[in-house]
């Protein structure tokens, strides 16, 4: 058995240093980075289970590591928070054997992995579920989901608690000299930061657009934080610069009606802060007084209804809008910032400012379907459970297709 894997591992090796990159045209050169893929997720599924066997085994013990992540960080030289993951997905995989299979074959990913095995293990009858929903959504829709199955499998309360008493703000400079910050705390808590952030990274986003300075979406997050703290240190000191408005910061809650008469959720019911994450239910009342709150009961206000053939839109409907598509509504774009309305028949075509007819999307897709001839189809069935509103197909106009 080892001897059939070393000699393939050898024959790869030998194929893979015979490929001249340089001179792969651009369909290739795709083509190449799908096979890496492939190569990369059977090794990352064959180390995984492998890790399982080491720990029910002790074979990790007498090697001078104080734990079986620690050995497998030295053994393969990777960071100890890959190796704690691979450990922790090792362990759960012992008792779901779809699961394992499913990314032994390398039809799920390792972090698909972790997040379909984090909802099963607590909820095991939502594995086929997730499983399905792993085929088609995005990893942030899939830990969107399993984040909602875990609240709905757990005491909501003892949860907020234990992650509040395990809260953390670490900072270190690393090696190249940078600073690196790295912070735990509730989804109530995570979200205000957020939120506070939010008004600063949206100003410094549409400053780069007009300058043509284009960063990534992190990049501008830090930026957020430094102006964040600029202010606060310039209000404490009493100084005089000039003082800059930004939007007032927003969250949104979305929480059943009849979780919020009851104090608590059932299953398939939901309490989260939309982009978030789920909360309890009393952490959302806690916050219902609060004049930057906007509570969105599900079966509340019915917000089809709101719509009217002008170009403004309603504040309830932009609400909505905004809760219900929270990234980008093209197929593997997450851009979440400086998103934009689109009406999907055009508003010149007599098309209403209505929920079914809106959607947001990034200034990049925005302008390919105003001016370039691409289109959203949207796709038969419900919709998806995670940033995105609806399923859509994104088509390219008919002569590139």
């Amino acid at each position: 058995m080892f001897d059939r894997l070393r000699n393939a591992h050898t024959e790869l090796q030998s194929a893979m240093a015979a490929i001249e990159v340089d001179v792969v045209d651009a369909a290739g050169a795709r083509e190449l980075v799908g096979l890496a893929d492939e190569v990369r997720r059977s090794g990352d599924a064959l180390r995984t289970v492998a890790v399982g066997q080491v720990e029910r085994t002790n074979g990790w013990r007498g090697q001078g590591a104080k734990s079986i992540s620690e050995w497998l960080s030295i053994e393969t030289d990777c960071a100890h928070y890959e190796a704690q993951s691979v450990v922790m997905l090792a362990g759960q995989l012992q008792h779901l054997p779809v699961t394992q299979a499913a990314l032994r074959s390398g039809t799920l990913s390792g972090t698909q992995a972790i997040e379909v095995a984090r909802g099963a293990i607590v909820a095991p009858n939502t594995e086929t579920q997730l499983l399905n929903l792993a085929t088609y959504a995005t990893v942030r829709d899939l830990r969107d989901a399993t984040s909602r199955v875990v609240a709905a499998a757990t005491d909501e309360a003892e949860r907020h608690r234990q992650v509040h008493k395990s809260r953390s703000l670490k900072w270190w400079v690393g090696e190249d000299g940078a600073c690196n910050l790295k912070g735990r705390m509730t989804v109530a808590n995570g979200a205000l930061v957020k939120a506070a952030l939010a008004p600063f990274e949206d100003s410094i986003f549409k400053q780069a657009r007009k300058s043509g300075n284009h960063e990534r979406p992190e990049a501008y997050a830090a930026d957020a934080l430094i102006a964040l703290c600029e202010r606060a240190s310039d209000k404490a000191s009493g100084g005089g610069r000039t003082k800059t408005t930004h939007p007032n910061a927003v969250i949104n809650i979305r929480i059943d009606i009849d979780a919020l008469k009851r104090g608590h959720t059932d299953h398939g019911e939901v309490c989260e802060i939309a982009g978030v994450g789920p909360i309890p239910v009393a952490t959302a009342t806690e916050y219902l007084g609060e004049a930057f709150l906007k509570l969105l009961v599900i079966d509340g206000v019915d917000i089809k209804t709101v719509a009217h053939m002008g170009r403004a839109i309603p504040a309830p409907l932009r609400t909505a809008l905004e809760e219900r598509d929270r990234v980008c509504q093209v197929p593997t774009c997450d851009m979440s910032l400086g998103l934009e309305i689109d009406h999907i028949k055009p508003f010149a075509e007599g098309g209403p400012a209505s929920l079914e007819n809106l959607v947001r999307l990034c200034k990049r897709h925005h302008l390919q379907k105003t001016h370039d001839g691409y289109r959203l189809e949207k796709l038969a069935g419900g919709p998806l459970t995670g940033s995105r509103g609806t399923p859509w197909r994104w088509r390219p106009p008919p002569n590139t297709s």
